[in-house]
């Protein structure tokens, strides 16, 4: 068995390779937003994130993400939590995650739906507006004729477009709930980090000139909290996680770790009900 890793400003690579099944986990910098979710959920701990940079104009870019490829098993529960799908896992050359077709861990649930009938003539609202530009619209003077495209596996789930858009041709669902508060005691003064790095425009300067956040945006990704200076400035709390059914607990720990031990009961305890409800509806039909 040889393990390898190569990397470069665009990408991260690391490989497992066996005599008879080559494996390998890749990370695309350009998509990587340096959001803390992967690190949180990876069972081996193998994942670790940089320092936030500066730029020479004083901005802040996000910190890389680093694997460690003697650590790594491979299995892709860091690309299953990715928002932006910046990782990805291939065995022999093909695309798989592991924990997903094992049935370790679930798909997210990423819920787009879009009517372009309802769009307006020459209408690129959603376009313009999407913070990580993975909309595409050909809007001709008839409404009739318009399209919307979207990189679905791209969508972070922000609902930016279906904010702006002005007849609800566009409905997304978010597959993070939670809520982010902001201690402004303890921000830095001047400081914009989190301002800078967030990668879905969540975060403003209100009119008191202070670090604010429009929480119906806020994909709770940690992004802000890792470039911040003063940690305890930014909270955020993760309550829920829209997913594919499953039964693991493998997926169990990963989830109190996304969100928290009561997020977790809340789900078991949901679970449970749901058997409960289908198993007596069985008995009602088996007795007619």
């Amino acid at each position: 068995m040889k393990r390898y890793k190569k990397e470069d400003i665009d990408k991260l690579e690391i490989g497992q390779v066996f005599y008879n099944k080559r494996f390998m986990l890749t990370v695309d910098r350009s998509l990587c937003k340096g959001c803390v979710l992967c690190k949180l959920v990876c069972p081996r701990e193998a994942i670790t994130i940089g320092s936030a940079c500066k730029t020479s104009d004083g901005g802040t870019l996000a910190p890389n993400i680093d694997i460690d490829e003697y650590k790594c098993d491979f299995h892709g529960i860091c690309a299953v939590v990715c928002p932006f799908s910046a990782i990805k896992i291939s065995i022999d050359g093909n695309d798989e995650i592991p924990a997903v077709s094992k049935n370790v861990f679930p798909v997210l649930t990423r819920d787009i739906e879009i009517d372009s009938s309802k769009c307006e003539p020459s209408c690129k609202k959603c376009e313009e507006k999407c913070p990580l530009g993975i909309i595409s619209v050909s809007a001709p003077n008839e409404p009739s004729e318009t399209t919307v495209e979207v990189d679905r596996e791209l969508c972070a789930g922000c609902q930016i477009c279906w904010e702006v858009c002005p007849t609800d041709a566009l409905k997304v669902t978010k597959f993070i709930e939670g809520a982010i508060r902001i201690n402004r005691e303890l921000c830095p003064d001047g400081c914009h980090c989190c301002l800078d790095v967030c990668p879905v425009d969540a975060l403003y300067i209100d009119d008191a000139k202070k670090i604010a956040v429009k929480d119906a945006n806020c994909i709770y990704c940690g992004a802000c909290q890792n470039a911040c200076p003063e940690p305890e400035a930014l909270e955020i709390e993760r309550t829920s996680v829209r997913h594919s059914p499953i039964e693991s607990g493998a997926w169990n720990r990963g989830l109190e770790k996304i969100t928290s031990t009561a997020a977790l009961n809340k789900e078991l305890a949901a679970t449970r009900t749901a058997k409960a409800r289908a198993a007596a509806a069985a008995q009602v039909s088996n007795e007619a």
